[in-house]
């Protein structure tokens, strides 16, 4: 391109430069890139010399809008020349992000509908936006019946409340529920549904969470026949194993036994008495998991509590040589059965001192939470072995140890912390572990605290 180029030229260029940044705002339509240029020239004072000129601008911007490239020479000055390239390639790059994104909600559309999954999106207002065909059969509910509200899809009050308390001013996730539904082909199903808050701050009619529906009948029905063979085989184990014990400490109080005779039965003695804590521990899961184990709610002074588990454990704490250091904020209360709730932190000391090192200290911290909902936390630290950060979620499921290599040298049935889990989401609690390898552990318990119309005159010691 030959020419001088015009003193204008500049002004030009940031003209259509705001036209460029108006289609960000308006939208890539090839009207918005010209009505952004010719805004942006009014609002600059641009005014160009020849009608002419700015017919090949305009047609220019025109041409980049729509992705395509003049097919001759237009005869603009280098400069402006140059914004028009620059549109160009802009507006190819609005054209492929435009075809990207009808592809990306392409494929979700496609699995939403697709998925075995129920899924459900609402509002704020518990109002149904949009429900795939899976959630329909899993409830129940013909795919051509109406569902503008929740209720039209389920009626269950724990899945309502569960929904509310999502979407409500406090925004606190709830646990998983269980409902029972009519299925159109297989009869009575039983659902798991779990709800997740959508991100950002939703309006009126704008997704706000979504329900995840999972039919877990089968599940379920594994589930009880597993529970009902461990009753079972626990409550048969428990007479014989009375009677190893009986017999074996009978033998023991014989004065005429040689040393090796004296060591095997002290041998029955010790592996009866670890089988009798495996199937007392198996029992307890069992009822838990089962639902069957009632609390005897009410306030328990959380000094009382850890003072009274600190001393059954001082014998066992003082023979491995660790101190067990305990501190407490005064006036603490939890609403809890306290008798289960001593069976918690009975577990989690033990594990610490279990663990730590000869020598070795285990602190039992409890404070008050901060935050709106309230709480109290207690931690139980210990400078033991640690925890890799990948078996976090798995030392609380049944039989798990970290390090099998030391279930011979260390005993333990590898179900306390699967009890404590279980025992902590009956009180509406929380347990989570922060620990790293060779840097021990901290196991951090959450209770709700007593109201205050609930609380003891006095705290027990």
């Amino acid at each position: 391109m030959t020419g001088t180029v015009p003193r204008r030229a500049k002004p030009a260029a940031e003209a259509l430069i705001l036209g460029a940044i108006t289609v960000v705002v308006v939208g890539p339509e090839p009207r918005a890139f010209l009505a952004g240029a010719l805004v942006a020239a009014v609002f600059f004072g641009f005014r160009l010399r020849r009608m002419r000129e700015l017919d090949r601008v305009r047609a220019g911007v025109a041409e980049a809008a729509l992705g395509t490239r003049p097919a001759e020479e237009r005869g603009l000055s280098a400069e402006t020349e140059e914004v028009f390239l620059a549109l160009h390639r802009f507006a190819g790059l609005v054209a492929r992000e435009r075809a990207g994104s009808q592809a990306a909600r392409l494929l979700a559309r496609t699995v939403f509908e697709e998925v075995p999954v129920g899924l459900v999106v609402v509002d704020r207002g518990l109002a149904v936006l949009d429900v795939n065909p899976a959630a329909r059969v899993l409830f129940g509910v013909p795919a051509t019946a109406a569902c503008a509200a929740l209720h039209d899809l389920v009626r269950d009050p724990d899945v309502q409340r569960l929904f509310s308390s999502l979407v409500g001013p406090d925004g606190r996730e709830g646990r998983p529920v269980l409902v029972k539904a009519e299925g159109r082909e297989a009869g009575e199903r039983l659902l798991e549904v779990a709800v997740r808050a959508l991100p950002g701050s939703p309006g009126p009619g704008e997704p706000a969470a979504v329900g995840v529906v999972t039919d877990v009948t089968e599940r379920e029905r594994t589930e009880r026949m597993r529970r009902q063979f461990v009753a079972d085989v626990s409550h048969e184990l428990r007479t014989p194993l009375a009677t190893i014990r009986a017999a074996s400490e009978t033998l023991a109080d014989e004065e005429s036994l040689s040393e090796d005779a004296v060591r095997f039965v002290e041998i029955v003695q010790r592996q009866a008495t670890e089988m009798q804590a495996l199937v007392s521990d198996l029992t307890d899961l069992s009822q838990i998991e089962s639902g069957s184990v009632t609390l005897q709610l009410g306030p328990v002074p959380v000094l009382g509590l850890l003072t009274s588990v600190a001393r059954d454990l001082e014998a066992f704490a003082a023979s491995r040589r660790v101190q067990v250091a305990l501190q407490a904020t005064g006036g603490l209360v939890v609403r809890g059965d306290s008798r289960r709730l001593a069976q918690v932190f009975r577990n989690l000391v033990d594990n610490a001192i279990k663990f730590s090192p000869a020598g070795g200290r285990v602190d039992v911290l409890a404070e008050p939470a901060e935050g709106k909902s309230p709480e109290v936390l207690v931690h139980v630290v210990d400078r033991g072995i640690g925890i890799p950060a990948s078996e976090h979620a798995k030392i609380f499921q049944r039989f798990y140890r970290v390090d099998p290599s030391r279930a011979k040298t260390t005993p333990g049935t590898g179900l306390g912390l699967a009890i404590v889990k279980h025992l902590l989401i009956l009180h509406g609690g929380s347990i989570r572990v922060e620990s790293q390898p060779l840097s021990g552990s901290r196991f951090t318990v959450a209770l709700p605290a007593a109201a205050a119309d609930d609380v003891p005159l006095r705290e027990a010691s």
